[in-house]
């Protein structure tokens, strides 16, 4: 098969998929029974997967590895702290800022054939 026919044959398959899904949707929503049977199915998917995924957080914490919300507040908690240190940090350069230009301490220099100060004397 040429790449065309593979194309085709896809958008083909493609468009039954929609055109089956959009009637079978049309069929609940025309009938009240069935309507309601897939609202309860929802509801019970919903409630499985929460009771699931609970479960989940609780294995994973029993053998200490962090779930995505402990991870999630972990990252909360560095942001905030990133924001703090980058408020001191601006906060101190003003301070230097406002000392003025602060001069460093020249090194004595020792005289051609002057002998090194021991410190054990």
């Amino acid at each position: 098969m040429a790449r065309g026919d593979d194309d085709n044959l896809m958008s083909k398959l493609r468009q039954l998929s929609e055109d089956g899904l959009t009637s079978v949707f049309n069929e609940i929503m025309t009938n009240d029974r069935m309507r309601s049977s897939f609202g309860r199915a929802g509801e019970r998917f919903m409630a499985n997967k929460q009771t699931f995924d609970r479960n989940v957080e609780q294995v994973l914490d029993f053998v200490n590895i962090p779930s995505k919300r402990d991870v999630r507040d972990l990252k909360t908690r560095l942001d905030h702290l990133s924001s703090q240190i980058l408020n001191l940090s601006i906060k101190l350069d003003r301070l230097l800022d406002a000392e003025g230009p602060r001069t460093e301490p020249k090194p004595i220099a020792r005289r051609a054939g002057q002998p090194k100060k021991s410190s054990r004397t």
